[in-house]
């Protein structure tokens, strides 16, 4: 068709100026059939060192969308907090049972997923007769839309292109990759009910590194097995992850873990990256989909880091189809070991005494005065490539657990917790009318908070939490949340407040730690006398705290000796560090449940 357009187009314009109004109609189409070709459209920035904007990514997946409406979809997922809509395409029958997400642009500086998934979308679709059959492919073409739409030119200061990128931070500053549980901007929430929707088997986030210098153009975050668990983790780690490093390793392209350098250099050993829920690959595992955070190197020319994440992209499709009858297994298996547990792991730490050998390709690193500082500088000598054994850290270990009960119990007072366990798809009930109900109850007894803001929060540190079974008076329309059903790995690691990325680590229930009553010193010392004169054994232990303190050269106040008291007394509230979500044990039955 091109030919033809082409071919009229010069004749016309050889008969002259008279006939220049022939020429409009076959320029019309001509520009409508560019419009309409996805093949171009998509293809446009293959080897150039350009990446699309937001409007132009939409455009290409609607090109597609419309030329293979049998195949391909692109819908609207949620908004943005940059007042955009939220885009998925999709390819293949929403009906098959293997199902990967890709999720692009969560840092708009590092754009070569945005590019490898148009390239690759589009080769999927040109051949429709050769789309995988049994496999349902979400794109996200841009998440951090907001970021997106702030292009320039030298934000990402060490990277080797594009001409122009989008800007780490999104339209409230926020990094949306620390944001997936505790859901500060629009663009979060609205990610968490597309993929409680959508329940990917697999999920990869594309990235570009920063840090060490290397030969390896593409890195590799896998779900960390250990905090993956289970049966799945295991799989993961044995069967599934070697399978991309070998097709990447036959292409040409091999590639190696995440270079999270334990020291200066990489020659000091590198170690796992633990991505808890925060992070897009922790969130999925919550769901128990397996993730991949794909990190090119930030050195390299951006056309060769396009090139090696499209072709993971295509190495992990392909491992995907030859292993997802083992994949659904594994993934069945685990849902139903995570329901078994009683307790459960919920923070994690490295193992530094488990040290394994990865064989690294690197460069030589040196130090020499700096022209800048007058300092000594690290400097990587590309003339002195090498390929050495290093030690690899990669075994985590559990730092915190929590019960796994049979259900917990959410006041509805907390709508914050609630809209976000909606957005995760969870099934509930709810308290018919006002009751007082046995529950076990958590007090924090001991926790720390940063001194100053991370990601709009203090995040808080639980150290130590004490349960036991009281009263609680719940209200008709409270939420009864049972752990029988898919999102229940979610529950506990959101829900338990040792967990490390929990609502309560993100101060979702700060308010719930602060005394609300006091009392007057003066008012309340002839209570206290009262108390001591009623109470012997009350007594007994305040003056050997006395005595003990006194001993020791301890001060101890009087207002903190009634304050000791008041806490004792019929007049404590009760409430302050009373964790506001409660539970029902495994030996209990959960009443109310639809």
């Amino acid at each position: 068709m091109l030919q033809f357009l082409t071919f009229d187009l010069m004749n016309l314009l050889q008969d002259g100026p008279i006939r220049l109004r022939r020429v409009w109609p076959l320029l019309l189409g001509l520009m409508c059939w560019l419009d309409l070709s996805p093949h171009l459209r998509a293809q446009a920035p293959i080897e150039s060192n350009t990446t699309p904007t937001w409007g132009e990514a939409i455009d290409a997946y609607a090109a597609l969308a419309e030329t293979y409406p049998e195949h391909a979809a692109l819908n609207v997922f949620g908004t943005s907090d940059a007042g955009r809509p939220l885009h998925l395409f999709t390819l293949g029958p929403d009906t098959a049972d293997l199902r990967i997400l890709v999720n692009n642009a969560i840092h708009p500086g590092e754009p070569c997923g945005v590019n490898a998934s148009l390239q690759w979308a589009s080769a999927l679709l040109e051949n429709p007769e050769g789309l995988p059959q049994g496999v349902h492919i979400g794109i996200v073409p841009m998440y951090n839309i907001g970021g997106g739409l702030r292009r320039n030119c030298c934000t990402r200061a060490n990277q080797d292109g594009p001409e122009e990128y989008g800007f780490r931070g999104n339209a409230r500053n926020l990094d949306l990759n620390r944001d997936f549980i505790k859901c500060d901007s629009r663009n979060a929430l609205s990610f968490n009910q597309m993929f409680s929707s959508f329940l990917p088997d697999i999920f990869v986030d594309t990235h570009t590194s920063n840090g060490a210098d290397y030969q390896a153009t593409l890195t590799l975050i896998t779900t960390q097995p250990d905090k993956l668990g289970g049966p799945l983790g295991a799989w993961l780690e044995a069967e599934f992850t070697p399978l991309l490093y070998a097709g990447m390793a036959q292409r040409g392209e091999p590639m190696v873990p995440y270079v999270n350098s334990i020291e200066a250099t990489p020659d000091g050993g590198i170690s796992d990256f633990l991505e808890t829920p925060r992070y897009s690959t922790g969130y999925g595992a919550l769901h128990h989909a397996i993730g991949f955070t794909t990190e090119a190197h930030m050195l390299k020319p951006f056309a060769d880091r396009v090139r090696n994440t499209r072709m993971f992209l295509e190495v992990l499709l392909e491992a995907a189809m030859s292993k997802a009858e083992a994949l659904q297994e594994r993934k069945r298996a685990q849902q139903e070991a995570f329901l078994a547990l009683d307790n459960a792991p919920v923070a994690w730490e490295l193992d530094t005494n488990a040290v394994d050998a990865l064989d690294f390709p690197g460069y030589e690193a040196r130090y020499e005065w700096s022209n800048v500082t007058g300092e000594r500088r690290l400097k990587y000598d590309h003339d002195a490539p090498y390929m050495r054994s290093i030690d690899y850290l990669h075994t985590f270990k559990a730092s915190q657990s929590a019960p796994v009960p049979n259900a917990f119990v959410v006041p509805q007072a907390w709508r914050h917790v609630i809209e976000r366990l909606k957005a995760n798809g969870v099934r509930y009930s709810t308290v018919p009318k006002d009751t007082l109900m046995l529950l076990e109850v958590a007090r924090i007894d001991r926790h720390s908070a940063l001194n100053r803001p991370y990601e709009g929060h203090h995040y808080r540190s639980i150290e130590a939490v004490s349960r036991s079974m009281e009263e609680v008076q719940l209200f008709a329309g409270d939420w009864v949340v049972p752990l029988d059903q898919a999102a229940a790995r979610y529950l506990v690691e959101t829900l338990s407040p040792e967990a490390v990325d929990a609502f309560m680590a993100w101060n979702f229930f700060d308010s719930t730690l602060q005394q609300k009553e006091y009392f007057s010193s003066y008012v309340f010392e002839e209570t206290a006398e009262a108390l001591l004169k009623s109470n012997p054994s009350l007594k007994s232990e305040f003056e050997a705290i006395r005595t003990s303190k006194g001993r020791g050269g301890d001060t101890w106040s009087a207002r903190q000796q009634l304050d000791w008291l008041y806490k004792r007394s019929d007049h404590f509230e009760q409430t302050p560090a009373r964790y506001p979500i409660f539970s029902i044990p495994k030996n209990q039955s959960i009443p109310f449940n639809e």
